[in-house]
């Protein structure tokens, strides 16, 4: 099985982008949230989540669709639920390198380790400054469907692509996102999307992908759709057509890298 590459390699290789890069993160989190209340009407965490750890520089970026959780339920400064549960590692900004995919003991989190660690050569640890995780809607529901999810999507997408921008990643992590629907609404132009793998006994999309040029992005990036760690992150190890489905996104982020690094990539691209 081919790794991805560490942190320092692609820093190495393509030049690491440092802090500095965004001035101070907690500065440029402090204003998206601020002027993000200010367009959605929105008061207080309790209703909407934006941030799972500082936003900074990062190799991979995972993307649900909105963020779960009770109004009535959630604190206002969303870091607590009324009945004591942990809703966040940071009541801020993750001033101290707080994580909530690695701090806070969600259902969901247990299944992205299986993609995550794997990823960045088994170090859990380096999730804490490799990943940075969102959603394409910051407006929280129990369910999805409880709320207008195109409206708070559409809402949440100039943020979104803020982010992206000082993210810069090389690897998107879709998690029951739609892979189309993203690329048209964050991707300059995108290569060729692959067939759909599905899983039939669950009937779930595991494993779709495309390398694309996002808006706000230097580099190009590679874009996957898994099925939703919360429920079915066993399939990210099964095997479908002879590769896992770790398999197969480590193959493609080595097909991306290969392709940039014979100057093949602007012509294997196509617009959407």
């Amino acid at each position: 099985m081919r790794r991805f590459a560490t942190q320092n390699e692609l820093g190495r290789k393509e030049g690491a982008r440092s802090m500095s890069t965004i001035g101070d993160p907690v500065a440029f989190m402090r204003d998206l949230e601020e002027r993000y209340k200010q367009e959605s009407r929105l008061t207080d965490r309790s209703h909407y989540k934006i941030f799972y750890g500082p936003i900074r520089p990062a190799q991979i970026l995972v993307l649900g669709i909105n963020p779960g959780g009770d109004l009535q339920n959630v604190e206002p400064n969303g870091a607590k639920n009324r009945n004591g549960e942990i809703a966040a590692a940071s009541a801020g900004f993750y001033e101290n390198g707080e994580c909530d995919p690695l701090d806070c003991s969600w259902k969901e989190n247990g299944g992205l380790m299986k993609l995550l660690v794997p990823l960045l050569e088994g170090k859990e640890e380096a999730i804490r400054n490799a990943v940075v995780k969102t959603n394409l809607a910051f407006r929280r529901s129990r369910k999805a469907t409880d709320i207008d999810i195109a409206m708070a999507k559409l809402e949440a997408q100039p943020f979104l692509q803020e982010i992206i921008g000082v993210v810069q990643p090389r690897l998107v992590i879709l998690t029951s996102v739609d892979l189309t629907a993203f690329l048209k609404s964050f991707c300059r132009m995108n290569g060729e999307v692959s067939a759909q793998i599905k899983d039939p006994g669950v009937k779930q999309v595991v494993f779709e992908t495309a390398t694309a040029q996002l808006c706000n992005c230097v580099s190009p990036s590679v874009v996957v759709r898994v099925a939703h760690a919360s429920q079915f992150s066993w399939t990210y190890s099964k095997p479908y057509g002879g590769l896992t489905v770790l398999e197969r996104i480590m193959g493609a982020v080595q097909a991306q890298q290969s392709a940039v690094a014979d100057g093949a990539f602007a012509a294997m691209m196509s617009r959407p």
